[in-house]
């Protein structure tokens, strides 16, 4: 092969050329992005069901929908909450599941089946299956006192953005949807005879879409408009109300009217201070360039800016700005690495050779990043670092190859035997430490999961880039080599050489020792294991604090704003806080990737505060849940940080179950006791369902009958003097209106007033609901949890700085070790140990076709199970310096450790190879054992030492970066690549000298 590969080196030439132009042409032309997408796997379905109790609402609406959700098998788990007249069910798909287009279908089905057990009077139900879509882009719309005028502009500019490239959805948030109040007095009305009902129905009726038809007169079509529908509010205002003595009066006359914010409030969001509406812009999935993207959608907001004067459109977030620093970070960490590389290369091997062996760099990065694209990447810090990661690793295989030829070409082989026979020396090896490679990294390929998920540019790049500098390294660098290397020996590092022959020397000499002083090595880093910090994902690095406030359930909205503003201005009383933004009864726009989206409520608020840098965010928590714990116990603060990998909503959860509601709530109350007295928990909460305080009316069926009425009668009545009637709807606008009619005050109406309204029969004269119902106050659940079909506590808390959610978790099994839980009682663990547990069973699932490839690689390189079981040992001696150097870095081991131990792996498997190889040939030249195993470390000392130099220095960069997602990977590598790389050549060699035998015909000799 490689012979003609050498008649037709021209067009090897220009492919690599093409190939590497492509990469170039990616490079500045690809999608970029700051994160990877996950799948759609969440959901919630929301049904409305007015009037019915949180009790009803489970039985007869939660109950029948779990039933057919929890028969689809590509249903993790359904969560659910019932409330006062609405229903909320949480779903999440299986990690298997990427086609979810047709998961949500299947779900849309059960969601239709479980409608036909629905009682009447169950209002729409809809799913939500893009909850987990992040904005690229939040605009604020300010700039006037009307909320009304605000969310009718914001309609407009969603008008004027919708034509943008790429553009997927713009939703509109903070808006106040409107209604036409019609106010009237109980009292009046009974003065002239009419009552709610009546007037409700009169306004309905003079108030209809009724066509008029169309006649035709000289040819044309002339539409023939009736006047059947209210045109303005003075039309409203005007209409003519027929009275029982057969009089009219204006409906002005009869009630107050107006036009306002629709009733109960909607959710309210606050920029710095201001009421503002949001607009939040959605790319579309897949290759979208978010720069490109934001730069186009800028300059749409400031032509039609003008248009909307003197209402301002100002950037809330702006994530394109996010992924231009997050990009030209670790662009400079790249060219950083590059240039790192190059320099030990050059002075490692000289200059010539150092030139031709730095020359792959480029060459097989852009080739892979063009591979890449073509395959439907997208360019974000995972893939960015995983090039980084692969820096090191790739220009192995040059540096092997370049040195094998120059040392033929300097014992005096011409240049075209120099190529054949370094090819036919090292493509076997080279294809055996590439393959094995390649293996370690496949579980990690096919690992399914949002954590998987996260991370699978990794596998993708790493892969991609071993692949091309193998095929570089045996096609086109050997024959670079033999072009432009000279026939004279590179010089060599004297030390280096020393090096090599004192390792082979103490390796050869004393073989028992260094096996021994290996095993004690190993066994000391694993009985340090307890000192390491364990963490799942790192939090964010960007200087930011949520702050979500839990009000008890029933809190009315208006109650959760004040609140949210006085901790508002707590927070700006802080020098370090530049923003803040403020949400009340929603959690805001998800801004960032992995915050966790909430249904609206109205006890819920949140905070989103800007500080000056990290340590302030951290001062910052800490004054903010000391000021709630004083000053407002009723609020349950969440304080944290933007975190990183799959969202969840906190790092330490504990859901409780039990058949019996009093014993879960035992249990849960101890739970939740515990947690609060465990070191390195804080913001400790729970979804305790004390209830919430109501009234009751219960109607007297015999006297309500007497006057003629019933049950429903007087609950209508009840609910047109808070809510209102809707009579109709007002359809001259954009969206059409309610025609609503209620009592002056509405849902402010006095309790005396409502337990003194009349009810009024068909016939006969109106009755007080004091007369045919009693009235008393009761107690009645606020929401009632489920999960998979059971009842369920959940108690969530965060994390202190320096605590792992291991260690908390620890000490609470110890407490309840100690204080047993109600016999029954079940807990499980979520949050990050959920979260732990299902990216450890992923890789755990897939890590078996890693090890079987890894085995069929070396078995089939070697043919030898011994020389298979020393390679492996080189896997556990990289724990002496993984184990040791995250301890003294003080970084923390999780996931993104566990893939630098995935990706040392390979590594150190390969110096094994390319050692044992060098052994074998010269047992196959006549060596003695000892003899063979002393030069085979005396030769390869060297380039494993600079293959190693070259991937340390890769990845300086990145254990230096202010990332906080980057160094515990970089630092588990390098720390175990250290130490691996010196045991590999003591301790193989040692292995070797014990356990291989030389051939028969060199005992013979």
């Amino acid at each position: 092969m490689i012979e003609i590969l050498m008649r037709r080196r021209r067009l090897l030439g220009l492919v690599v050329v093409m190939m590497t132009l492509v990469g170039i042409a990616a490079y500045f032309n690809m999608a970029r992005q700051e994160d990877p997408s996950f799948p759609y796997r969440a959901g919630l379905i929301t049904v409305q069901y007015p009037g019915a109790t949180a009790e009803t609402v489970e039985r007869l609406i939660i109950r029948p929908l779990e039933d057919e959700l929890l028969q689809l098998e590509e249903i993790n788990f359904v969560a659910s909450t019932s409330r006062s007249g609405v229903g909320l069910v949480n779903i999440m798909l299986r990690d298997r599941i990427y086609a979810t287009t047709a998961a949500w279908d299947r779900v849309r089905q059960a969601m239709e089946r479980a409608r036909v057990e629905f009682p009447e009077g169950v209002g729409q139900m809809a799913l939500e299956d893009r909850l987990i879509d992040t904005p690229v882009v939040v605009l604020a719309l300010s700039g006037s006192a009307s909320i009304g005028e605000l969310s009718r502009r914001a309609e407009d500019l969603k008008d004027a953005l919708i034509g943008l490239p790429a553009l997927s959805r713009i939703e509109i948030e903070g808006q106040a949807d409107e209604q036409i109040t019609i106010a009237v007095d109980d009292a009046e009305l009974h003065r002239v005879g009419l009552t709610p009902q009546q007037l409700a129905g009169l306004i309905g009726q003079r108030n209809q879409v009724v066509p008029g038809g169309f006649v035709v007169a000289g040819g044309k079509r002339l539409t023939v408009l009736a006047n059947s529908e209210f045109v303005s509010l003075d039309d409203l205002r005007t209409t003519q109300i027929p009275l029982p003595d057969g009089s009219f009066v204006p409906l002005a006359g009869l009630a107050d009217i107006w036009r306002g914010p629709r009733e109960p409030l909607q959710s309210e969001t606050w920029r710095d201070g201001e009421r503002v509406v949001l607009l939040n812009v959605l790319a579309q999935r897949g290759q979208v360039d978010a720069l490109a993207f934001g730069k186009a959608l800028r300059e749409r907001v400031a032509e039609v800016a003008p248009e909307f004067a003197p209402l301002q459109i100002d950037e809330m977030f702006f994530q394109p700005e996010k992924v231009a620093e997050r990009l030209e970070e670790l662009e400079g960490s790249l060219l950083m690495a590059v240039l790192i590389i190059v320099g030990v290369v050059f002075v490692g091997m000289g200059l010539r050779m150092g030139l031709l062996v730095a020359i792959t760099l480029p060459v097989v990065a852009l080739i892979s990043l063009g591979l890449y694209n073509l395959g439907g990447g997208v360019l974000h810090q995972i893939a960015v670092i995983a090039l980084v990661i692969s820096l090191g690793i790739l220009i192995d295989n040059a540096i092997v190859m370049v040195e094998n030829v120059q040392t033929r070409l300097s014992e005096g082989a011409d240049r075209v035997m120099a190529v054949t026979g370094a090819v036919r020396e090292l493509a076997a090896p080279l294809g055996a430490s590439t393959a094995t490679t390649l293996a370690a990294f496949t579980p990690l390929l096919l690992s399914r999961g949002g954590t998987a998920d996260f991370t699978r540019a990794i596998p993708i790049m790493i892969m991609l880039t071993l692949s091309v500098s193998y095929l570089l390294a045996v096609t086109v660098a050997p024959m670079i080599a033999a072009r432009f290397l000279s026939r004279e020996t590179a010089p060599r590092s004297g030390w280096v050489l020393k090096l090599g022959e004192r390792l082979a020397t103490l390796s050869t000499g004393r073989p028992k020792l260094v096996l021994g002083v290996g095993a004690l090595m190993v066994v000391f880093s694993f009985l340090i294991t307890p000192l390491m910090a364990l963490q799942f994902f790192p939090n964010a690095d960007r200087p930011k604090v949520i702050l979500d406030l839990h009000l008890p359930e029933g809190t009315d909205q208006s109650y959760t704003a004040m609140v949210a503003e006085r901790i508002e201005r707590e927070v700006r009383r802080h020098e370090t806080a530049h923003s803040v933004h403020r949400f009340v009864g929603t959690t805001g726009p998800t801004f960032y990737y992995n915050l966790v989206r909430f249904p609206e409520a109205p006890n819920r608020a949140r905070l989103v505060v800007t500080a000056s840098d990290l340590d302030a965010t951290r001062q910052l928590m800490q004054d903010m849940r000391a000021f709630v714990r004083d000053t407002l116990p009723e609020v349950e603060l969440s304080a944290f940080q933007l975190g990183q990998g799959p969202p969840r909503d906190s790092p330490v959860e504990v859901r409780v179950f039990h058949p019996n509601d009093t014993q879960r709530m035992v249990a849960a109350e101890q739970i939740y006791a515990h947690l609060r007295a465990v070191r390195g928990s804080v913001d400790v909460r729970h979804d305790l369902d004390f209830g919430t305080p109501a009234v009751r009316v219960d109607v007297d069926d015999a006297v309500a009958q007497r006057s003629g009425l019933n049950r429903a009668d007087v609950a209508r009545t009840l609910f047109g003097q808070s809510y209102g009637l809707t009579a109709e709807q007002y359809r001259q606008e954009r969206d059409a209106m309610p025609l609503v009619v209620r009592s002056v005050e509405g849902t402010a109406l006095p309790l005396t007033r409502l337990l003194s309204v009349n009810v009024y029969p068909e016939n006969g004269e109106p009755v007080p609901v004091m007369q045919v119902a009693r009235v008393y106050a009761d107690w009645e659940p606020a929401g009632i949890k489920r999960r998979n079909g059971e009842r369920v506590f959940r108690i969530n808390a965060n994390l202190e700085d320096g605590y792992s959610f291991s260690q908390v978790l620890a000490a609470l099994e110890q407490r309840l070790a100690e204080q047993p839980l109600p016999r029954g009682t079940r807990i499980e663990y979520g949050g990050d140990s959920e979260g732990s547990g299902d990216a450890n069973q992923a890789l755990a699932t897939s890590a078996p076709i890693g090890v079987l490839l890894l085995l069929f690689f070396l078995v089939w390189q070697f043919n030898s199970f011994r020389r298979v079981a020393i390679v492996l040992l080189t896997v556990p001696m990289a724990a002496v310096g993984i184990i040791p150097g995250l301890v003294i870095s003080g970084a923390p081991f999780g996931f993104m450790s566990m893939l630098g131990v995935v990706a040392l792996v390979g590594i150190v498997v390969n110096n094994a190879i390319v050692l044992i190889d060098v052994i074998d040939q010269r047992l196959a030249e006549g060596f003695a054992v000892r003899d063979a195993v002393f030069q085979a470390v005396a030769r390869r000392t060297r380039p494993i030492l600079l293959t190693t130099a070259t991937t340390v220095a890769g990845l300086l960069p990145l254990a230096f970066t202010q990332s906080t997602l980057w160094p515990p990977m970089a630092w588990a590598i390098i720390s175990g690549l250290l130490a691996s790389t010196m045991l590999t050549l003591l301790v193989v060699p040692a292995l070797c000298l014990l356990t291989f035998r030389a051939p028969e015909a060199t005992r013979a000799a």
